[in-house]
């Protein structure tokens, strides 16, 4: 058996690809980078009399087509995406390699704003974020390193709460069947968002697979009602997760409970989301870094906000302002990317809202879109928990509306 060289292709030397997956089909294929920042396409074949010359003919035939699935390569196995995927998996140097469910595991995929600089720990300190993989076995314990309030999804069954647990949290009191499983963990503690991941821990023996993860994602921006504050579970019953899920694509929800858009105003007189958008960080760290835009791409954003702004008093010449500076920056760091305003489910700063959005039209960007939720909840009635906050129910009737709304863009 021989590995003949089939093709080389100049791309980012950051990225590795392995065996591809075409429509459920292995097709056997090996995409490596080589020291100089080619990418090598080979396929091992079994020579027997035939000459490495006839086998290259005969795979000749099928080179521009694969060529055409590493323009696609969100529907392969991906083990790595350093600087382009959501689901990056952590590169720091562990003395655990091989152990399934180590952060070193390839198979782990993180969706969210995670900080992977340290060596023990992948950690993000926005709500929502979630780590997903697929083991066989019967069992599944998670290591933390801050106690937190965890949701967790097995297969297509409900979400679990465990809250406020930390250090090895078991995740599956009741064993499963042994059988292959898919794992997805999220975190949301209300202004408390830290989620210190430091791995799984399953059976003895058992293995981990890719879960399977859309291409698209859709990010949030916003304040308590984007955060799931007052609900049971949080992010995980939130308008913006369940509007995801019902549309199949990932997601993030980058929103703190509290935050006006504009900075300078109200309870938090420090940093609003114009401002902390771009950090790493959620507004309880306002010496947070600057977030790595590069490390991946929405293809929308959607912006909630302007509920507290509203409560803080602030002037709506300041708010549109604010507004057209964050999509701004939004269109900056994503040049691609569908931005929609959202009017605020209680109709507050809706015209100033507008007024963003028109600016932006004017000046000659045509993704930017104004999304009317007008009738879409009613407060006062079971859809809210109080006089501002969306109830369970409020959320999920929210979150069918809006993907109806979006499904069209994607």
């Amino acid at each position: 058996m021989k590995t003949l060289l089939l093709g080389v292709f100049n791309v980012d030397s950051n990225r590795k690809y392995f065996t591809c997956q075409i429509s459920g089909r292995s097709h056997g294929l090996t995409f490596e980078t080589d020291p100089a920042g080619s990418i090598r396409l080979t396929k091992k074949v079994y020579t027997g009399k035939q000459t490495l010359t006839n086998l290259k003919y005969r795979f000749m035939r099928t080179i521009l087509f694969y060529m055409l699935v590493l323009t696609a390569v969100a529907g392969c196995k991906t083990h790595k995406l350093s600087s382009g995927g959501v689901w990056r998996s952590v590169s720091a140097p562990t003395d655990r390699p091989d152990v399934p469910g180590s952060l070193q595991d390839q198979n782990l995929r993180f969706v969210g704003r995670w900080d992977f600089s340290g060596t023990n720990s992948a950690v993000s300190y926005w709500g929502g974020a979630y780590v997903k993989t697929a083991f066989s076995g019967t069992t599944a314990q998670m290591v933390t390193g801050h106690r937190s309030n965890f949701f967790v999804k097995i297969d297509n069954g409900p979400w679990t709460s465990l809250l406020g647990v930390g250090d090895t949290v078991n995740l599956t009191p009741n064993p499963l069947t042994s059988n292959w499983h898919t794992l997805t963990v999220a975190q949301g503690k209300d202004y408390d968002y830290v989620f210190d991941f430091r791995g799984f821990v399953f059976d003895k023996g058992a293995q981990t697979n890719s879960p399977s993860l859309s291409p698209v994602l859709i990010e949030y921006i916003g304040d308590s009602i984007t955060a799931g504050y007052t609900d049971e579970q949080a992010n995980v019953s939130d308008y913006a997760w369940i509007a995801s899920e019902l549309l199949g694509t990932e997601h993030t929800q980058i929103a703190y409970p509290g935050i006006n858009l504009a900075s300078g105003y109200g309870r938090v007189k420090g940093n609003g989301m114009d401002w902390q958008y771009t950090k790493a960080r959620s507004l309880k760290y306002s010496d947070a870094a600057d977030w790595d835009f590069k490390r991946y791409a929405p293809a929308i954003v959607l912006i909630n906000l302007g509920t507290n702004d509203n409560n803080n008093k602030v002037p709506d010449s300041t708010f549109m302002q604010a507004y057209v500076s964050l999509m701004k920056t939004i269109r900056h760091h994503f040049p691609k990317t569908k931005i929609f305003a959202m009017r605020t489910f209680l109709g507050v700063k809706q015209q100033p809202t507008i007024n963003a959005v028109n600016q932006m039209v004017r000046e000659g960007d045509k993704r930017v879109f104004y999304l009317d939720t007008s009738g879409w909840i009613t407060p006062k009635t079971s859809d809210y928990n109080d006089s501002a906050h969306p109830s369970v129910s409020g959320q999920q009737k929210a979150a069918r509306l809006l993907a109806e709304k979006l499904k069209s863009y994607l």
